[in-house]
């Protein structure tokens, strides 16, 4: 396990931006993972199919919080499409040893020794699947708000 505790992943996981919550938010979301025990529960705001605004609350291991901080990192001004995009590019890379993501979330290339704990894996995506569904959430709110 040593290969998960260099000093980028550990940068990361100390330095998670956006932690807090978010009065009235448009969406939230939360996800665990069962296997070792991490949940990640965020908020956000949506305007014009992007992000405006982010906050989480991240109770995780190690990678969980390097994970959220990666997310958060970026986040703002995405769409829903761009982040179910990254989850899959990053689940392909741990699961089936696929390309890391480039440009932007190419930091996610440095849990790659994720491979090697098919255990962690689950941690890793949790941060993708809370954020996906605040943004469905948000989504269906602005929806039901314009009917």
């Amino acid at each position: 396990m040593k290969e998960l505790y260099t000093n980028e992943i550990m940068s990361f996981a100390a330095h998670i931006p956006h932690i807090g919550l978010i009065e009235g938010a448009q969406g939230s979301g939360s996800a665990h993972s069962r296997l070792c025990g991490s949940r990640i529960n965020v908020w956000l705001n949506m305007e014009e199919g992007v992000v405006t605004e982010f906050s989480q609350e991240v109770k995780a291991c190690l990678v969980g919080q390097a994970s959220a901080s990666m997310l958060s990192h970026n986040i703002i001004g995405c769409s829903r499409q761009e982040i179910a995009q990254t989850r899959e590019t990053v689940r392909l890379m741990l699961e089936e040893e696929g390309t890391a993501p480039v440009g932007k979330w190419q930091a996610y290339e440095l849990l790659i020794p994720v491979r090697n704990y098919k255990s962690r894996i689950s941690t890793v995506l949790i941060a993708f699947d809370a954020v996906l569904d605040a943004m469905d959430m948000a989504l269906e709110n602005k929806e039901a708000s314009n009917v």
